[in-house]
């Protein structure tokens, strides 16, 4: 934990905080971050992890300013996510708006794991009993379903562009983890339109696109077909 100078540096900072006065924010936060840059990492890693456990999951109104975050918030995240420490994970997934704007700190994390869902989906290797990520990473995965769905009968999303046929598999993978954890949080029923509809159009589309005949588009595919798909 911190020591007692560090927890006066703490202190001044958050009254300067209070105030309000940018400069003298910055001039304290600075104080303090140079002050742990001098002591052992593992005396204060676990206060910078309480931190982002006070935001994330407390919902506490703890401001994390940037120089916060990139300086100790995020390097005791990441070593606490290394080891396999459960919760690191669903933090810093909680705090990918600081994230983002980071390229260093996107850059330690493995590419795989540079999303909110990929975040999420290795809290949950960490400890599968993390009943906090497994439903926001259902819920993630239901928003993505949803919008690569939403141009329908137009055709499949991936991104802001039309899925290729090796992102309808991509996405057919998906839906199946969907499913497995929709189905573990007893919420298949819920989401049993989006699951029926991404069952058709993710294998249909597919279809379309490695053997469309003379249709000009995925909607005159599914006229051909005489199927407009899951309503």
């Amino acid at each position: 934990m911190l020591t007692e100078v560090q927890r006066e540096l703490w202190d001044v900072y958050q009254r300067a905080e209070a105030l309000g006065v940018r400069a003298d924010k910055l001039r304290a936060l600075a104080a303090l971050l140079d002050c742990l840059s001098g002591s052992p990492d593992h005396e204060w890693f676990p206060w910078a992890r309480s931190l982002a456990e006070a935001v994330v999951d407390k919902g506490e109104s703890l401001m994390i300013r940037r120089p916060l975050f990139e300086r100790a918030v995020f390097p005791a995240l990441l070593a606490g996510h290394r080891t396999g420490l459960p919760g690191c994970a669903r933090w810093l997934a909680g705090l990918f708006d600081l994230l983002c704007r980071s390229k260093a700190c996107q850059e330690g994390l493995p590419e795989a794991e540079r999303s909110e869902v990929g975040l999420l989906r290795a809290a949950l290797r960490h400890d599968p009993a993390d009943q906090r990520s497994r439903r926001q990473l259902l819920e993630k995965l239901a928003a993505r379903l949803r919008y690569s769905l939403h141009e329908l009968p137009a055709g499949v999303l991936y991104g802001i562009d039309g899925a290729s046929s090796e992102q309808c598999l991509e996405l057919e993978q998906e839906l199946d983890e969907f499913c497995m954890l929709a189905k573990e949080d007893g919420k298949a029923q819920l989401h049993g339109k989006l699951i029926e509809q991404g069952r058709f159009h993710f294998r249909t589309y597919r279809d379309y696109l490695e053997s469309p005949g003379d249709c000009r588009s995925y909607a005159q595919y599914l006229v051909q077909l005489g199927r407009q798909g899951p309503a």
